[in-house]
């Protein structure tokens, strides 16, 4: 099983009503989050570790994971409200502007005590990601458990930048390649590394990063342009799907999730397995990744596609 651990929020997505007038429409979303929906239309066995509020928001996102196939055995009910989303959907080049109205809001108020005490062997990955490694207290919360849980199951990241709720660069850097040494799989974009290393060259990025941490695979996105997979022995590259856009939300994490969805078919959900990946295998990842993406992106919302639509 993969559990997926971090926010759950609504995203409010723009529309136009027949008019042709502007409207919002609310959509589940978050980053964790869309990656276990993700997970769970391509039926791998998933799991989400978050905070829901008990508004009805709280309840339309606890349904659509359920109605999902992911697993709510680990979700946290809270009294606080559910975070919104603001989305400005720029999706031709994949990227994607959020205004956030979130304080002390469900997903971003676990604290210690809300960690499960001890996982169950069945799962073997945890996914971690965005803005739930930012806002505190859930952000300690988050880390804790990625450090706790380390060397005993495959931790894959997402750090998903969202560069209006972090106030300080440096900072942030710091905290990043401390995860970096509980990491196992590192799936970013460009424009995150970009964000993270403003003066560096992304490939000389990924290969320090290679080098230094505990990351073997490197698995970056970079929209119209495709999608590359890196470790010390291999380097990828794989052209986007040629496709009509209508919008962006949720397309990394469902990337994300599709790459996760290869792996636990191949059996490669270790350390050692990702650094031992051939061209080959890393090559049908991103193609099936990129499919997965693509399809989401010619869809509103963060409307990732069900296995039997792939079929």
């Amino acid at each position: 099983m993969i559990l997926c651990c971090g926010e759950a929020l609504i995203d409010f997505v723009p529309q136009k009503d027949q008019s042709g007038g502007s409207l919002y429409q609310p959509c589940p979303g978050g980053s964790p989050y869309n990656t276990a929906i993700a997970l769970g239309r391509l039926q791998v066995p998933t799991a989400s570790f978050c905070g829901l509020s008990n508004d009805f928001f709280g309840s339309m996102l606890l349904k659509h994971l359920q109605q999902s196939g992911v697993s709510t055995e680990w979700v946290r009910h809270l009294e606080r409200d559910t975070t919104l989303a603001f989305v400005n959907a720029d999706s031709a080049d994949g990227e994607v502007e959020y205004a956030f109205y979130g304080r002390e809001t469900a997903d971003r108020s676990l604290e210690k005590g809300d960690l499960p005490q001890v996982l169950p062997e069945e799962i073997k990955v945890l996914q971690f990601g965005s803005v739930s490694l930012v806002l505190e207290p859930t952000a300690s919360t988050m880390e804790l458990l990625m450090q706790r849980e380390s060397g005993q199951r495959m931790i894959s990241l997402d750090p998903n930048i969202r560069p209006g709720l972090i106030s300080d660069r440096e900072v942030y850097r710091e905290r990043f390649e401390k995860w970096l040494d509980s990491t196992d799989l590192l799936k970013a974009s460009i424009t995150d590394l970009e964000w993270i290393y403003p003066d560096a060259e992304i490939f000389s990025t990924i290969e320090r990063i290679l080098e230094t941490t505990k990351v073997n695979l490197v698995m970056l996105t970079s929209g119209e342009k495709g999608s590359w997979a890196c470790t010390s022995k291999q380097r990828v590259h794989e052209k986007a799907e040629r496709i009509v856009v209508k919008d962006a939300v949720g397309a990394g994490d469902s990337f994300h999730a599709a790459v996760l969805c290869r792996l636990w078919e191949i059996d490669a959900v270790d350390s050692s397995s990702l650094a031992e990946l051939n061209e080959s295998e890393l090559k049908q990842i991103l193609e099936f990744a990129n499919k997965i993406a693509s399809i989401t992106c010619s869809r509103s919302g963060a409307d990732s596609p069900w296995r039997k639509e792939l079929d």
